[in-house]
């Protein structure tokens, strides 16, 4: 169990599950995050998330902070990207002018030799007009940069996204209410999270960060999910910070414990649900698909590595959703050749059975039947040849089975028990043993047998 001394460390085998089955829960500020990006990964970005939306959960005071603030959250790239100021006003030029004009007056320092500034002259000289043409070009392309984000607006590709998702019930008002009661105390003796907010929000405002918390330990608890919560939050109320430096009574962290969760936070958590989790910024959690949901075989990154998240994770879902919705006598078969899965129905096979080998063994023959199939992955189109073997072992009985595909592997097989007939065998009259029997009720060997002693001159 967690407690407030345990380090805030995360080990890989911790990481892999969660990824693997945690509910991923967004904090408004990762939301609003997405809107800085551009409209093609934007656009990537709205099918991964959509692609993954059964693990995604907004709390309801997120989905309420959010739907007051996307509008101005949807122009934040221009007003915090997209400011020429800076830019436009670099003196480079005018203070390079002035040194020049300082080093021409040859008896004092700073001094350079004269081949020394013509050299300097003569590159100001080339410069100032390519510098002139940078300053255009770039401000050229921030005009149209901010034009797209402004129509980029309409469109709303973030909000019409996040709508998609699966949102918390709101707290009760009393909820809410105990939740402030209990925020006063956490708060005066800077227990996480929301803290930091005491000086900046009045009112409930205050709370945001709290209630926040309050409904994904409620989410955990009713769910007995673990969590990945995105939150690009980086005050010390939510991750480990050091404030050593500018607060003599704060504690120094250890520094492989800096940007990850408070203890407290993940103390209370386990605490209160029994469950694990972890905090990620957005960028984080980016890196984090490009690394998890890698391709099999290398691609092209036309659209960078998000768009190869993109592409893997909907093949995942896709083939999700096979499995899932794959019919009883079906055969699922990976291919060998482009990666797909792919479905085939049993029923559509010939089933063409031919006694392959028969040995004798302690109960009776053994028998081995083949039926050669073929198919097409519907991708590629590349052939398959399929083989069903059945061993029937002691006679009539359906002993074991194996299906070999030549360009292929097996995800999901067939019980072949279901296509093939063996003969109706009875017990020999003579020998007792399962097997087709003449009209006198003997076996093949016995009626052998008999036939040769009948004809035998004794």
């Amino acid at each position: 169990m967690r407690t407030i001394y345990t380090p805030s460390t995360i080990t890989k085998e911790l990481e892999d599950k969660l990824w693997n089955d945690a509910l991923i829960v967004f904090d408004t500020c990762a939301l609003l995050d997405f809107y800085f990006l551009t409209e093609e990964y934007q656009q990537i970005m709205r099918d991964i998330l959509i692609a993954l939306k059964d693990r995604i959960w907004i709390p309801a005071h997120v989905k309420y902070e959010f739907e007051k603030n996307h509008e101005k959250g949807a122009s934040n790239p221009i007003n915090e990207k997209y400011s020429e100021t800076k830019i436009q006003k670099n003196k480079f030029v005018e203070e390079l002018k002035a040194l020049i004009e300082l080093w021409d007056k040859q008896y004092y320092h700073p001094f350079i030799t004269k081949q020394s500034l013509q050299t300097i002259k003569d590159s100001l000289a080339d410069m100032e007009p390519r510098i002139a043409q940078i300053k255009t070009i770039i401000s050229m392309q921030y005009q149209d940069r901010k034009k797209e984000i402004q129509d980029l607006k309409d469109k709303d590709i973030v909000g019409k996204t996040v709508n998609q998702f699966n949102y918390g019930e709101p707290l009760s008002f009393s909820e809410i209410k105990k939740i402030a009661e209990e925020g006063r105390v956490r708060y005066a003796n800077h227990i996480p999270p929301g803290y930091k907010d005491s000086g900046t929000k009045s009112g409930i405002r205050q709370y945001g960060d709290l209630i926040i918390w309050k409904e994904i330990i409620r989410k955990a608890r009713e769910t007995e999910k673990d969590i990945i919560f995105i939150s690009n939050d980086q005050k010390s109320d939510w991750v480990i910070t050091d404030e050593s430096k500018n607060d003599s009574l704060a504690e120094k962290p250890n520094s492989n414990e800096l940007g990850n969760p408070c203890r407290e936070l993940l103390a209370e958590f386990e605490e209160e649900t029994g469950r694990n989790m972890w905090i990620y910024s957005t960028s984080s959690f980016i890196t984090k698909l490009e690394n998890i949901y890698k391709p099999s075989t290398p691609q092209l990154e036309l659209q960078g590595k998000l768009g190869i998240v993109r592409d893997v994770i909907e093949q995942l879902v896709n083939e999700r959703n096979i499995k899932r919705k794959a019919r009883e006598f079906s055969l699922l078969i990976r291919c060998d050749n482009c990666g797909e899965l792919f479905e085939i129905d049993a029923n559509d096979f010939s089933f063409d059975w031919q006694v392959e080998s028969s040995e004798e063994r302690g109960m009776g023959v053994e028998s081995e039947y083949v039926s050669y199939e073929n198919c097409k992955c519907p991708t590629c189109n590349q052939e398959n040849d399929i083989e069903l073997h059945v061993w029937e072992y002691p006679v009539g009985a359906f002993n074991y089975q194996d299906i070999d595909v030549s360009h292929g592997s097996i995800e999901k097989s067939v019980n072949l028990s279901h296509f093939i007939h063996f003969y109706d065998y009875d017990e020999c009259i003579k020998c007792g043993e399962r097997a087709i029997l003449n009209d006198i009720g003997l076996c093949e060997n016995c009626q052998d047998e008999f036939d040769r002693f009948v004809n035998s001159d004794d």
